[in-house]
């Protein structure tokens, strides 16, 4: 194999990687990942029980099993619920805190009006979409001051960044056109965008160039700083409306899934007490064992693909401006 085709096939590879692992961490849906997993933990069980590899010829470790699962789908569940009952007190306010917070949300909401010069759209899609449209009039309008204002050296500073903000926002909105209406499939597009790294080199251009910098230039500067700030304040915003959307969508079906697997699972204790140690014969015993574990497994399963989600999510958001993180530049 020649080394171009080599390369490509390694690129090809990583990149049918990364779709695998985008889709298992963020864009998968929940109960598409619930259901791959749930199959593949059976798969590897039963895989185990066939080779005989565990020949189940002493059935008291499997008490300890059935009953271990048990008590830890309790445990899990009641974590969980306690955990969002602590999230959910914070969102219990008196009516001059709640005043306050919508009164926030409105001044934010009217300055983003204003630089557009038009009513922003209620839906969180439309409302990035008017964000991302403002950023990127703003940036074109300061790449044409640099243009007729600024020395060459300037322009070449200015134009790099401009160029590369039209570009993210250019990508973004075609994301966002394809995007559906979910929280989280708005919130998803802009986990990549972080602007600190950009709104540093702004402020390093006015820094190098103090005064030399012509005065509508710098205001230039300023007003796409603040709209690239009012893109970051967005998605801080977004985020904190996805999480609590999807802890009560995880909490609800822990307790859907957890009812029936326990059900489940203690079932399958009671029929492991027959007189011979279980009512089933050898071959049904070695389909009851990966089928039972799995069902016992499915709140854990659950548990899995919702966390992995809103861990990601967490830590593609950790930093707010002016600050990022290595995670957020990916």
């Amino acid at each position: 194999m020649r080394a171009g085709e080599s390369r490509d096939t390694d690129r090809d590879t990583e990149s049918h990687r990364q779709r695998w692992q985008d889709w298992l961490l963020l864009d998968g849906d929940r109960r598409l990942v619930v259901g791959f997993t749930t199959v593949v933990l059976f798969l590897v069980i039963a895989s185990v029980v066939v080779s005989e590899l565990a020949p189940l010829r002493d059935l008291q470790p499997l008490f300890y099993v059935l009953g271990g699962l048990i008590g830890g789908n309790l445990t899990v569940i009641t974590v969980v619920v306690s955990i969002n009952q602590l999230l959910l007190s914070r969102e219990l306010q008196a009516p001059p805190d709640l005043e306050s917070q919508i009164e926030g949300i409105i001044e934010y909401r009217s300055d983003v009006e204003d630089a557009a010069g038009q009513v922003a759209p209620v839906e969180p899609l439309g409302f990035l979409r008017l964000l991302f449209e403002n950023t990127r009039r703003e940036a074109q309008r300061l790449g044409g001051l640099a243009t007729s204002e600024t020395d060459e050296q300037t322009y070449e500073e200015i134009n790099e960044v401009v160029s590369e903000i039209t570009t993210q926002t250019d990508r973004v909105d075609s994301l966002l056109q394809q995007s559906q209406t979910s929280t989280f499939d708005v919130l998803s597009v802009t986990l990549t965008t972080n602007y600190a790294t950009d709104i540093n080199r702004l402020r390093q251009i006015e820094w190098e160039h103090g005064a030399q910098l012509p005065a509508d230039v710098s205001d230039a500067v300023d007003t796409l700083v603040h709209q690239l700030q009012n893109i970051d304040i967005a998605r801080q915003y977004f985020k904190s409306v996805y999480l609590q959307q999807e802890l009560a969508e995880l909490s609800r079906n822990l307790f859907y899934a957890g009812l029936p697997s326990v059900t489940v699972v203690a079932i399958g204790l009671l029929l492991l007490t027959g007189p011979s140690g279980t009512v089933f014969t050898s071959p049904y015993l070695r389909a009851f064992v990966p089928l039972f574990v799995t069902v016992g497994l499915l709140p854990i399963t659950i548990l899995f693909a919702y966390i992995v989600r809103i861990a990601t999510v967490t830590q593609r958001t950790a930093a707010t401006l002016p600050f990022t993180t290595p995670a957020q530049e990916q």
